[in-house]
C-alpha cells in the first residue's frame, strides 16, 4: 500500500507541478526570462536560469511521473524549489501564504529523494531486470 501512496503522490504532484507551473513557462519562456532578470539581475546568465527551472518544472517532472531517474529528478526539482522558496520569502519579502505552494513542493521532492519512487516506477522496474 506504501508503494500505491508514493505512486499517486509522485504523479500527481509532478503533473500539477508540469501543468501549474511548467507548461506556462514554456509556453512563454521570455516572460519567466525577465521575471528572473528582474528577480535576481543576473544579467546574460538569465536565460540560462529560467531554462533550467523551466526544465526542473517539466522535463524532470515527467521523469518523476513515470519514476525514471526519480531521486535525481526529485533533487533537481527540490532546488528549484528551494530557490523559489528563499527568493519569494527572503528577497521579495512575500508573506508565508505566497510562497506556501513552493513550500509543500519542496517538502515533496525532498521526501522523494528519501522515499525513492517506489515500486510502481520506471526505475524499480529496470532495477528487477
Amino acid at each position: 500500500m506504501v508503494d500505491l501512496g508514493i505512486l499517486f503522490l509522485r504523479f500527481f504532484f509532478s503533473v500539477l507541478m508540469f501543468f501549474g507551473h511548467g507548461l506556462p513557462k514554456l509556453l512563454d519562456p521570455q516572460s519567466h526570462i525577465n521575471f528572473i532578470e528582474l528577480l535576481f539581475h543576473t544579467g546574460p546568465l538569465s536565460p540560462l536560469l529560467a531554462y533550467l527551472s523551466i526544465s526542473a518544472e517539466t522535463l524532470f517532472q515527467m521523469l518523476i511521473a513515470v519514476g525514471l531517474f526519480t531521486r535525481i529528478s526529485a533533487l533537481i526539482s527540490s532546488i528549484n524549489m528551494l530557490v523559489a522558496v528563499l527568493s519569494l520569502a527572503f528577497i521579495r519579502g512575500e508573506p508565508f501564504p505566497i510562497y506556501e505552494k513552493a513550500l509543500l513542493y519542496f517538502v515533496f521532492y525532498l521526501s522523494l529523494i528519501f522515499t525513492g519512487p517506489g515500486r510502481f516506477s520506471l526505475d524499480a522496474f529496470i532495477m528487477r531486470r
